[in-house]
């Protein structure tokens, strides 16, 4: 069940990020580009306490998209790969922290490697008077994003969030 719950607000804020035009934006050699559809690079867990990154491409339909999703898991999993076999810069990069309810997180960055991918982490599910929280990080290049589509983000995600799965 927690698979599905994180593959649920995994997929919402794919459809946000793909809604989201500024999201889809990155710098390719130098020069402005945009990519049509947005996929995630989330890091997987593995039972031994390790992880690894994977490559779920992006679906608008949920049963599309976990359909190509839970196979991409399976493969990190049985493996004891870092990197995924594919990748590219039409990603987000995700980290899930489900045992924390954090008020800010910094994102490991390589700064001689150019990246304009924008990295999203979500922590611990908590209530409050009947009322679900999760905590959402989202780290953008401000070249790219700014605060205010930062904002449409996360205004279409929280939309997205309230609807039934």
């Amino acid at each position: 069940m927690a698979i599905l719950f994180f593959l649920s607000y995994l997929h919402k804020s794919l459809v946000a990020v793909n809604r989201t035009v500024q999201f889809r934006y990155r710098i390719v050699d130098g020069k402005l580009y945009e990519y049509e559809t947005i996929d995630a690079s989330p890091t997987i867990n593995r039972e031994n306490g390790t992880f690894g990154f994977s490559h779920l491409k992006y679906r608008e339909n949920f049963e599309d998209f976990l359909a190509l999703a839970l196979p991409a898991i399976e493969k990190v999993r049985n493996s004891n790969r870092l990197m995924p076999d594919e990748s590219g810069e039409n990603v987000i990069h995700c980290s899930a922290i489900p045992w924390i309810d954090f008020t800010s997180i910094s994102h490991a960055r390589h700064y001689a490697h150019p990246d304009s991918c924008p990295k999203i982490a979500f922590g611990k599910m908590t209530s409050d008077n009947g009322k679900l929280f999760m905590p959402v990080s989202v780290h953008v290049h401000h070249a790219l994003v700014d605060g205010y589509h930062v904002g449409q983000f996360m205004e279409e995600l929280q939309k997205l969030m309230q609807e039934p799965l």
